[in-house]
């Protein structure tokens, strides 16, 4: 009786034991599995405003000539460029859309022989440039490549050495054309993010009056660059 007891007693024990591994196993099987929406939420955000800072280097070419043709230069630019910048952008999925605008001052200048007289130096220098543009970008969590186009203007002057019998000498205009790019932006942390771009900018013929460059004739100028620049930007 006592051995039958016994069996009973283990046998209940041992069933016991097997159901509460069950439930155990139950247990840790029904866990939930992270939602769609927590996976999202360690996507990197892209979304907001943010200001920042750009610094880089430009070539490019500025085509001047008098009204008659009879002088006349196509003279290579170079040189260095510092600005600030400011945008906003809204995401949608990995999509990223926005507008960004920026200022920056410039020294890109060059100088060559003029064709028609070439005792004479055609010299030119865009002084400052400033562009509004839209970008449109694909994300890839902290990665951003995106590219960007819109409006520029530039401040630029330049003429002929020596000068010889101009009232002024030299020709300064403020030029507006378009532009249009390709960049990269990677965030280094939710707030800080650093780019890297290039920019191509064409500007639109301006022309000044006789006896600006040249005494007895007119001076057109028609300048354009290619801008590679970094910056660090912060979003808030």
């Amino acid at each position: 009786m006592s051995t039958r007891i016994f069996l009973v007693s283990l046998s209940a024990g041992f069933i016991a034991t097997a159901a509460n591994s069950a439930d155990l196993g139950s247990a840790d099987i029904s866990q939930p599995l992270p939602t769609e929406g927590g996976v999202a939420d360690i996507i990197h955000d892209w979304g907001g405003g943010y200001v920042g800072v750009v610094g880089g280097g430009a070539v490019g070419e500025v085509k001047t000539q008098t009204g008659s043709g009879t002088l006349f230069s196509e003279t290579p630019l170079r040189g260095g460029l510092a600005g600030v910048t400011a945008g906003y952008n809204i995401q949608n999925g990995n999509m990223v859309y926005g507008v960004e605008a920026d200022v920056s001052w410039a020294k890109v200048k060059g100088d060559k022989a003029c064709a028609g007289f070439p005792s004479q130096t055609c010299y030119y220098e865009l002084g400052w440039q400033g562009t509004a543009r839209a970008r449109v970008g694909v994300a890839m969590d902290r990665t951003l490549l995106y590219v960007t186009g819109g409006l520029a203007v530039a401040g630029g002057k330049g003429g002929v050495d020596p000068i010889l019998g101009a009232i002024d000498g030299q020709d300064q205009q403020t030029y507006f054309g378009y532009v249009a790019g390709v960049g990269a932006e990677y965030a280094m942390t939710d707030a800080l993010s650093f780019k890297a771009e290039y920019l191509y900018t064409d500007y639109r013929q301006r022309t000044s009056p006789r006896g600006t460059v040249s005494p007895t004739d007119s001076y057109k100028s028609d300048p354009s660059s290619h801008l590679f620049r970094v910056g660090v930007n912060y979003r808030f």
